[in-house]
């Protein structure tokens, strides 16, 4: 079975019209046609895209958490989630610029791993966001309500859901614009702290002298238990949770075909993010513990705004705590872009109604838009009717842990076969763009197996496993249905490519028979 791309510019909307025949009709294939999304991401926003959907409010709430949990430890925890995300990111940045897909890593998956693994992965990283969404929502919604307390929490989330909806509607570079504006008052903040935090350890400010070392390691104290106060297990049982700080970095991979000169861009802001996670992320969590003792940490404010009140500056603590509200807003609305993706994703891979990959005159998956926007009011309503936000922001997160290592084991192993693919064909190292460095070793050993191992290890962690128990489904579930589809005949799987989209074949035709 063959496809033919047949396309024709609009000239009022500036889209592209695409209709798919098919050699052999199937259903849904003689109806599939659909505008072509736009290239609206400019490359100063896609580096800034990535970071805002990583630094969100579970960064500077459960920081905290973690902080009050294990200690000063959690800098090599927070070490170790930068080496996975390094990993899945240059892995990411080979596929997407070698065997460019508008499905992303669900078409990758597909064409490497499994289409019934692909429907699995792209199901549960669209539930992963359809259910965390609607947290950050409420984290933003319990903040307004510090401030407004006229309205109620749950009338803030719905002011936040509706803000999010109209930017993913409207043109995707306003999309762009939005989140990496957010983006950067994020960085802003973190920046802030760092230069108030390294004030105060040499004593230009606060309550005292300079402080230096002193509440890292405390006089007459063990060195390796003012490290580990809660042992080193502790490291292997919250590996999962970590990776969850660092969810939303895939994003700038989805946001590639709707990114300007991406052979080039999305290489460059798949590197760049590591190291702005370095200096972003990792940094202020060093100073953080280097100021403020571990036992004073907890969920209750930004730990951040807590270690600088201590020290006598409630003005900046109170203006980096209403930042967190833009944090729970950006991430919101990245995660809603990358819902919406996966969604189209999925449908032009034929494992999703074909409805959702149709584009409105704004060149945006209009369906696919609002159907993730109605699972998250529905995810809203639960919260209310649950009257706990406390409990169900857990079990988001302990959700989120799991679906989210799915997504970056797929993307690891896909590009794993991909350069074995390709190997086989006679091609070496040097044919390949973006290569990603110490391949297949450090894809296989750090962006599968050692996300499985974490996986496995939420067995262990009380306050986490219960995402086995919602997660697995997330994942099994669709891949059940897809199998039973393509059985009866109600699936075609039929993929819809775009006319500047090739086959593997063609992007690497077998040299031993040129």
């Amino acid at each position: 079975m063959g496809a033919t791309i047949l396309t024709s510019p609009d000239e009022k909307t500036g889209c592209i019209y695409e209709h798919t025949s098919v050699d052999n009709p199937v259903p849904f294939a003689g109806r599939a046609k659909s505008l072509r999304l736009q290239r609206g991401i400019r490359p100063w926003m896609a580096s800034l895209i990535a970071i805002g959907g990583i630094i969100g409010s579970i960064y500077y709430l459960g920081s905290g958490y973690l902080i009050a949990e294990m200690g000063p430890s959690v800098i090599l925890l927070y070490a170790i989630g930068g080496l996975v995300i390094w990993t899945v990111m240059q892995s990411f940045a080979e596929l997407l610029v070698n065997v460019p897909r508008q499905g992303n890593f669900i078409s990758h998956s597909a064409e490497f791993i499994s289409p019934t693994w692909a429907v699995g992965t792209g199901w549960s990283y669209w539930f992963n966001w359809c259910a965390y969404i609607p947290s950050e929502a409420v984290a933003g919604g319990i903040i307004m309500h510090v401030f407004a307390p006229q309205l109620s929490v749950v009338a803030w989330a719905v002011i936040f859901l509706t803000m999010i909806t109209i930017l993913n509607i409207i043109h995707v570079g306003g999309f762009g614009f939005v989140e990496s504006s957010l983006s950067l008052i994020k960085i802003i903040h973190n920046v802030v702290f760092c230069i108030v935090a390294v004030l105060i350890i040499f004593g230009f400010f606060g309550n005292g002298g300079p402080i230096g070392f002193s509440v890292l390691f405390p006089p007459n104290s063990d060195p390796f238990t003012d490290i580990f106060p809660a042992g080193v297990f502790i490291l292997i049982s919250n590996l999962a949770l970590i990776l969850v700080n660092f969810q939303g970095s895939e994003i700038v991979g989805l946001a590639a075909s709707e990114t300007q000169n991406p052979d080039k861009v999305v290489p460059k802001a798949c590197r760049q993010v590591v190291y702005r996670i370095l200096r972003v992320d990792i940094i202020p969590i060093l100073l953080l513990v280097m100021i403020l003792p571990y036992s004073e940490a907890g969920l209750e404010d930004s730990v951040f705004s807590l270690a600088l009140a201590k020290y006598g500056f409630t003005e900046i603590a109170g203006v980096l705590s209403f930042i967190v509200l833009t944090a729970a807003f950006s991430c919101a609305n990245s995660g809603f872009y990358g819902a919406v993706r996966a969604l189209y994703g999925l449908s032009l891979e034929g494992m999703a109604p074909k409805m959702f990959s149709r584009l409105s005159k704004q060149c945006t998956p209009m369906y696919a838009t609002l159907f993730t926007l109605l699972i998250c009011w529905a995810v809203l309503s639960l919260w209310w009717i649950s009257n706990g936000e406390g409990e169900l922001y857990l079990w988001l997160l302990s959700v989120s842990a799991f679906t989210g290592a799915i997504c970056w084991i797929s993307i690891c192993y896909s590009q794993v076969i991909f350069r074995k693919r390709i190997y086989e064909r006679g091609y070496q190292k040097s044919d390949i763009k973006a290569p990603a460095p110490l391949s297949p070793y450090v894809p296989l050993l750090i962006g599968v197996v050692l996300e499985i191992f974490a996986l496995v290890i939420l067995v262990f962690n009380e306050d986490l496993r219960g995402s086995l128990f919602l997660s697995i489904p997330a994942v099994t579930v669709p891949m059940i249905l897809y199998i039973i589809g393509r059985k009866t005949g109600r699936i075609s799987g039929i993929t819809i490519r775009h006319e500047d989209e090739k086959t593997f074949d063609e992007l690497f035709p077998d040299r031993s028979q040129l």
